[in-house]
């Protein structure tokens, strides 16, 4: 667990290097800000990624499959004919490593080593993620992937954010976005970037996530009584919230921080018993979709020459009602 002065809380578990809890102090009571299992024994049967690392590819990859140097490698479909967050053994469903020596009250790095082509993935890896808790009630999540050959990395943390509510649908939403990326109804890109005005809704105008998908126009948002879409975000510095979450009810804001180029909204459309449908909002921060099978898109291709690095803050403030 981690600690600061301020009182928050914040519990991580070494299966899928996950947040299990985030709790704040409101009004001297402590309030869970994410949706979490009572029991911890629940996170190894979980299906919803609850609070964990995704990777090595989070998101979807189409056909289960890339190309690298006119080599095909094949991994695991676990949806479908696709493969998500990686697939069956991926980082989520694994037991990392945690680094004793260096944790501390409010640090604590996981580690995770990989052989070349462990669940079909190249290259002979380690990975690293570390969280740091500091006294402004940042929760800093930095994450490294070191190969010795090519291989595609793309990571992000899949936390559902409440912020104390039963439901994220009364939570208020902002995106620093003015596109996201077209999908099919599997989830997959179609390799189109579409301005947020064809939803009919504007994301950078602070909305309940209620009234977003209520007002929404787009047929996949109507479908699924909910937001599955990954928005690129807009270039500004890293010291620009590049998403915002408000709890009118407790006074929680929630803002987000990231150097990754996209965020994956998700509104909990999918979320059941023991849960109920839209109990957290996540917001993935990580690069370009199916990346390696979309020639427009970034390449989150990385070598011994080039290291994975990412960061995500999570930053709460407690305003007064």
């Amino acid at each position: 667990m981690l600690t600061n002065q301020l009182g928050m809380k914040v519990c991580l578990l070494n299966f899928g290097a996950r947040i299990s809890s985030i709790k704040l102090p409101i009004n001297g009571q402590l309030q869970e800000m994410v949706v979490t299992y009572s029991d911890t024994q629940d996170y190894l049967t979980d299906e919803y990624y609850l609070g964990a690392t995704c990777g090595p590819i989070a998101n979807r990859l189409s056909k289960a499959e890339f190309v690298i140097d006119d080599n095909l490698y094949k991994v695991f479909a676990n949806e479908g004919d696709n493969c998500l967050h990686g697939g069956e053994n991926n980082f989520s469903n694994s037991f990392w490593e945690i680094d004793r020596e260096s944790q501390s009250d409010n640090y604590v790095k996981f580690l995770l080593n990989l052989v070349d082509l462990e669940n079909g993935f190249p290259g002979n890896r380690l990975i690293t993620v570390e969280y740091r808790l500091n006294d402004n009630n940042q929760l800093k999540v930095f994450y490294t992937g070191v190969t010795d050959k090519k291989t595609p990395i793309n990571m992000t943390n899949h936390v559902y954010f409440s912020l104390g509510q039963a439901s994220c649908l009364s939570l208020d939403l902002f995106l620093e976005s003015t596109s996201f990326i077209e999908r099919n109804d599997n989830g997959i890109p179609t390799g189109e970037i579409k301005n947020t005005s064809s939803l009919g809704v504007n994301l950078e105008k602070e909305s309940t996530i209620k009234d977003l998908v209520a007002n929404c126009t787009y047929p996949q948002v109507c479908h699924d009584a909910g937001i599955d879409h990954c928005f690129v975000l807009d270039k500004s510095s890293f010291e620009n919230p590049k998403a915002i979450l408000c709890s009118s009810a407790n006074g929680v804001k929630l803002k987000v921080y990231t150097d990754q180029p996209t965020v994956q909204v998700y509104t909990g459309n999918y979320l059941a018993k023991p849960f109920i449908k839209h109990a957290g909002v996540c917001l993935e921060c990580h690069d370009f979709v199916d990346a390696p099978n979309q020639p427009n898109f970034s390449d989150i291709t990385y070598s011994s020459s080039k290291v994975y690095q990412s960061e995500i803050i999570y930053e709460f403030e407690i305003e007064s009602h």
